[in-house]
């Protein structure tokens, strides 16, 4: 069988179980466009570029599965008041807005966490040097060396420790950054 039959028979599958198969979507760009129109119109609000883009940077992934959680979780809003919407509501832009910045904060709480855990550190230390960073801009040697100091380890160990800390900690910062430029950051670059 070939990849063209196997494809074909793919999308025959899929349009049995009710999917609409569209042709004319055959590249990234245009399926952007289309999710865009399709998020705007379900949850009848317009998007500008910048959060548009940090909506695709939040749920595209390799992972489909992660994806459609992401989306599933995320489609769980509230009112203004904070009531859950029943089937067909239509949400507030407001409501959206709160629902995507609850969801970012999460997101990047538990990210943090995540790399507290990995390196042994305590995530409301690595929270408060996160922020002590992003809030000036300048990042301090001696801020990670204090960080690192409660896990007691010899000077060499530690150097290695620090290292492996900023190869998780690193994109982390300079994502969150937004495009600014973190003093003393590059120390680390890979």
């Amino acid at each position: 069988m070939t990849e063209q039959k196997i494809e074909q028979s793919f999308i025959d599958k899929l349009t049995e179980l009710k999917y609409t198969y569209r042709p004319d979507i055959t590249n990234r760009a245009e399926l952007e466009c289309n999710f865009r129109e399709k998020f705007e119109a379900l949850n009848r609000v317009r998007l500008t570029e910048g959060e548009f883009t940090r909506l695709l940077d939040e749920i595209v992934s390799s992972d489909v599965f992660m994806a459609a959680r992401t989306l599933r979780e995320r489609n769980a809003f509230t009112r203004d008041d904070g009531t859950p919407l029943k089937a067909g509501e239509g949400l507030s832009e407001a409501a959206i807005r709160d629902g995507y910045t609850r969801f970012k904060a999460e997101k990047d709480a538990a990210e943090l966490a995540a790399i507290a855990s990995k390196h042994r550190l305590d995530t409301a230390a690595l929270q408060s040097f996160v922020d002590g960073i992003l809030q000036r801009m300048i990042f301090d040697g001696e801020q990670l060396s204090d960080l690192m100091a409660p896990l007691e380890l010899g000077w060499k160990a530690r150097t290695q420790a620090e290292l492996a800390h900023m190869e998780d900690l690193h994109p982390l910062l300079t994502k969150r950054a937004q495009g600014r430029d973190i003093s003393g950051l590059s120390a680390y670059e890979q």
